[in-house]
């Protein structure tokens, strides 16, 4: 079994409140420093924790060789995105996962406190040593089996199996860090965390500092920008008519798709569409592509029929851009709606065309959006804002005793 994962060097830390981050699997991401693991979370959150002196190192790994095969094998179904699906969330894929990284950490760790992000691996057994586990989380298993596009396909055995896997890692943490209150909620009345043991502390914008605003942007562009890596979960074959719907009282509007790895789809209106594909903020051209269309669109689009919190929201909020999102799942916390956004049903095309009329027909509107928008994201999205809230939620942890790295089931 082979180990892919970067191990940080350990840094200058805070024996109050520092600790070691876990990460594992390709589903969410095996470099810790990675800028695509956790949808580029990973790297943001422990970067700003190293600077703030809490990480005292990180690794990452996946599952490799014959193992990994085998449970391919098993998992087999001819539709690629189930299959994957099936082999992430089989639990002998994450048990075995689980001792993989377990076996990466070293033996000198200051705080004896770990932190995982997500719930891919049981953290709480990895080693019993009574220090603190915790984990980070922008969703989980529950929300996703109960969303229509999340759950589709994936049989009742095999989602019951998922469900209770995380809901015994849940269980054993002594903290749950949250990005926001929709999935406390979730934690608490799906998978039975007691309630004083989970934390929102939000979440960061994927930016390497926050934008200067145009003090002369032009809120009547009529640019919309959606940003979406998976093309349909994103909401994709709903905006595209509902644009067109919008296009014809504002004509010349122009829609910038970015982020799909697939060629445009032949079965949609394509009128006013510019598709500019996958990039990456590692590569300078393509940064300064994706600087550029944020810094010209007027409004910001992300209709999606699954969304557990959306990072490309707060981005968009930083920018001073308004969003019009789903008003469900996690991502409809972040927009006040008719203050700074508004919200549309998932799969709605009349009233996603509606809210994209609204905006692009009145640049008053949009700037007032706008400008609420870029004060909710400084106040609420920044990742040094997050790391100084999560140094006070563990140094208020350790006010207690652990619960001793695998307490049993409640």
């Amino acid at each position: 079994m082979q180990i892919s994962g970067k191990e940080s060097v350990k840094q200058r830390a805070d024996g109050e409140s520092s600790f070691y981050g876990l990460i594992g699997s390709g589903l969410v991401g095996r470099e810790p420093f990675d800028r695509r693991s956790f949808s580029g979370i990973s790297y943001y959150f422990f970067k700003e924790c190293e600077r703030q002196g809490l990480l005292e190192g990180a690794v990452g790994c996946e599952l490799e060789g014959w193992r990994k095969w085998v449970l391919m094998a098993l998992n087999f179904h001819r539709q690629k995105s189930l299959w994957r699906m099936r082999y992430y969330l089989d639990t002998r894929y994450r048990n075995q996962l689980t001792r993989v990284i377990g076996s990466k950490l070293p033996g000198d760790m200051v705080s004896r406190t770990l932190l995982q992000i997500g719930a891919m691996f049981d953290g709480p057994a990895i080693r019993n040593d009574g220090g603190y586990r915790v984990s980070y989380n922008d969703g989980n298993i529950a929300m996703r089996l109960r969303s229509p596009y999340g759950s589709r396909g994936f049989d009742e055995r095999r989602a019951a199996s998922a469900l209770a896997y995380e809901r015994k890692v849940a269980r054993r943490l002594d903290r749950v860090f949250v990005m926001g209150d929709y999935l406390t909620r979730s934690f608490r009345d799906d998978l039975g965390v007691p309630e004083e043991r989970i934390v929102n502390i939000s979440h960061g914008a994927n930016l390497d500092e926050i934008p200067q605003i145009d003090p002369a942007k032009d809120y009547g562009a009529a640019e919309v920008l959606f940003v979406a890596v998976e093309f349909e979960r994103k909401g994709g074959r709903t905006l595209l008519p509902a644009f067109q719907r919008a296009r014809k009282h504002a004509p010349g509007a122009v829609l910038h798709v970015l982020g799909p790895k697939t060629t445009p789809p032949s079965d949609l209106p394509m009128e006013g569409v510019r598709w500019h594909g996958f990039m990456r903020k590692e590569v300078p051209e393509e940064a300064a592509v994706i600087e550029d269309l944020f810094r010209r669109s007027s409004v910001f689009v992300l209709p999606s029929l699954y969304e557990p919190f959306g990072i490309s929201v707060s981005e968009a909020m930083l920018y001073g851009i308004p969003p019009i999102i789903t008003g469900d799942w996690g991502v409809a916390e972040k927009v006040r709606p008719g203050v700074s956004g508004l919200h549309v049903k998932p799969g709605d095309e009349e009233s996603l065309a509606a809210a994209l009329t609204e905006l692009l027909t009145d640049p008053g509107k949009a700037e007032s959006f706008g400008k609420a928008a870029r004060q909710r994201g400084v106040d609420l999205f920044t990742w040094p804002a997050v790391v100084r809230k999560l140094r006070s939620e563990l140094e208020r942890m350790r006010q207690s005793p652990p619960l001793a790295g695998g307490a049993q089931d409640q």
